[in-house]
């Protein structure tokens, strides 16, 4: 059967992100089944009435969404939730859902251990946790596949593909772009340098560790990522992460220490980076605390803690399996890695020939012809870790993209988390 595809939500009309927009295109090129989601957007529970409904297993079933390293993608568990004004799920609240039992899973006429669950969104497949809490909500399907890295559809003259993004991200006590400005303070050119400095300082001792030059390294990477990064989507850009934490009255220093537990934007590191190439969000955890809150507005009853991410975009195809990209949880029989949906028609260039694309699409045939004579996907994976990562900018979009004048501001990747504490 097709895939099946669930668009969590819609792009707002007039937006220039047009993230779910361009979902849809991907995946109707690429002969997948998706399901819009309702008006008021789309909850988990939703999603497993729709499978119940249809009464057959699944084989991919994708789960398209906004979502954060921080461990939550932006659309309710429940109905219920969803009523009671909640915009996302965390691992928390999947837990929650879990220990109430306040959904029923599709059951294993429809999850078998042959289903495989893909989320295209950003960044929530560094959480281990909320994977495994997800996977129990749905039944324990043959595997939870979720991105590792930022996650963008850009549009390539008629043809949508499905990219990741290399991200650097610093805690910041103040937003990228003042309220009624319209570039950041200093503008765009003091702003990028401050960021490379402090990026530097932070990541340096990661890429010190990975190579004697690493800080030398790194730091001519994020220069180059910089120098032509704003808000406006290209092969790199800024985006700004936030949650708000809203009080009834001005908090004591004691309520605003204790307002917000610390929120990693991944899971501790267990792979050191071999280069200062691969020095990123991926190898290297930024954790947020009350601490890092500040004043949102003059009475001081809305506080703020804001993460300034630079991202630069990987132009080659991606690869769905355990990797830099994307994180695996399997419950049942390893099954092959996926190239992805391979839409059809557009401009040239289309599924990645040369560079990094090309290498993918070798490393693909050999892994399935690997598995096919018998090979277990543990042997095929730490085959796959000795092969050579190749130059640091390899598979890095260096110049611009070829079509970029639909994209405007790129995705608001963590739309604001609100805590309203009484």
């Amino acid at each position: 059967m097709a895939d099946l595809t669930f668009l969590m939500n819609a792009d707002p009309p007039g937006s220039a992100n047009q993230f779910y927009t361009l979902a849809k295109q991907y995946f109707v090129a690429a002969g997948s089944t998706v399901i819009d989601a309702p008006a008021n957007g789309q909850t988990l529970e939703g999603v497993f009435t729709e499978l119940k409904s249809r009464k057959v297993a699944g084989g991919t079933i994708n789960l398209v969404s906004h979502a954060s390293a921080f461990a939550a993608m932006i659309c309710p568990v429940t109905l219920a939730s969803q009523a009671a004004g909640y915009v996302s799920m965390s691992a928390d609240d999947l837990q929650e859902a879990l220990a109430a039992k306040s959904l029923t899973p599709p059951g294993p006429g429809v999850i078998t251990d042959k289903t495989r669950i893909v989320i295209y969104g950003c960044d929530v497949g560094r959480s281990l946790r909320f994977l495994t809490m997800l996977s129990g909500l749905f039944g324990n399907p043959g595997e939870v596949l979720a991105p590792r890295r930022l996650s963008i559809f850009r549009l390539d003259g008629s043809t949508v593909k499905y990219r990741q993004a290399q991200t650097w991200s610093l805690v910041r006590k103040a937003p990228l772009i003042p309220a009624g400005a319209s570039v950041p303070a200093g503008g765009w050119p003091a702003y990028q340098a401050a960021f490379v400095k402090d990026a530097t300082d932070k990541f340096a001792r990661t890429a010190i560790a990975a190579e004697i030059t690493g800080e030398d390294r790194l730091k001519a990477i994020l220069t180059t990522a910089a120098s032509n990064a704003t808000t406006t989507f290209g092969p790199t850009f800024f985006i700004q992460e936030g949650i708000d934490i809203l009080f009834p009255a001005p908090p004591s220093a004691a309520d605003l220490a204790s307002s917000v537990k610390p929120r990693p934007n991944g899971d501790p590191v267990t792979a050191a980076a071999q280069s200062a190439a691969q020095v990123d969000d991926t190898t290297q955890v930024t954790t947020v605390t009350a601490a890092d809150a500040y004043p949102a507005n003059a009475a001081k009853t809305k506080y703020a803690i804001t993460v300034i991410v630079l991202a630069q975009v990987i132009d080659a195809d991606v690869l769905i399996a355990e990797g830099p990209g994307y994180s695996r949880l399997s419950s049942g029989k390893e099954r092959a890695p996926s190239p992805g949906p391979k839409p059809v028609g557009g401009g040239a260039g289309s599924g990645g020939s040369s560079g990094a694309g090309a290498s993918n699409d070798q490393l693909q045939t050999l892994t399935d012809k690997l598995l096919a004579d018998g090979a277990t996907q543990q042997d095929v994976d730490e085959l796959g870790t000795d092969i050579p990562q190749g130059d640091a900018t390899e598979g890095l979009a260096m110049d611009s993209p070829d079509d970029s004048s639909d994209t405007g501001d790129p995705i608001d990747l963590l739309l604001p988390t609100r805590l309203e504490l009484a």
